[in-house]
């Protein structure tokens, strides 16, 4: 018995060192100045909405870019010149012309140019080779899928009257753009 009353008694000393957290009704919001509690004042509106910041600054900008296909023969064989990244329609031009030529084309004509875009070639073939009388088709759209799938259908429908022809993909890229930073 006396030791549950020195357990009581040690329990209220400690008790007593226990302070009250003076804190303030709902509602309101502790006040504070020099670091110390003064008042406490009512909840302002928005005070429990996340604070907006400044719009975040951009470090740089995207440039579209252009890709080009061009198309020549020498004796009845076709040959492509093709570009991709390229900052204006004149240098894609100049340039899938320029590889077209490499070959020894004197022909080569522009097919397709595009932008920020994909393309791909279908060409018509007849044993697996390039079918010489055929019609190939460049398609330019937003993804190679995309346009590998409706160059295939236009190769097919161009030249599906000829027995033997297969449309293949021989080409297929696109035109990524290119970040420049401020």
């Amino acid at each position: 018995m006396k030791f549950s009353w020195v357990l009581i008694f040690f329990a209220l000393c400690i008790a007593s060192n226990a302070k009250a957290e003076q804190g303030c009704p709902p509602g309101q919001i502790p006040a504070t100045a020099n670091g110390s509690i003064t008042s406490c004042g009512p909840i302002p509106t928005g005070y429990y909405e996340q604070q907006s910041s400044d719009a975040p600054r951009p470090s740089g900008k995207w440039i579209k870019t252009w890709g080009a296909i061009a198309m020549g023969s020498v004796d009845s064989i076709f040959s492509y010149g093709v570009t991709t990244g390229k900052i204006s329609k004149a240098e894609a031009e100049k340039d899938a012309l320029n590889r077209c030529a490499s070959h020894g084309e004197k022909d080569c004509r522009i097919g397709l140019a595009y932008k920020n875009q994909c393309a791909a070639i279908a060409e018509p073939k007849v044993n697996g080779k390039p079918f010489s009388t055929g019609r190939s088709n460049f398609v330019g759209a937003g993804t190679t899928v995309e346009a590998s799938n409706v160059a295939l259908d236009r190769c097919k429908a161009d030249n599906g009257a000829t027995p033997g022809v297969e449309c293949k993909i021989i080409y297929e890229a696109c035109s990524e753009p290119i970040f420049k930073s401020y």
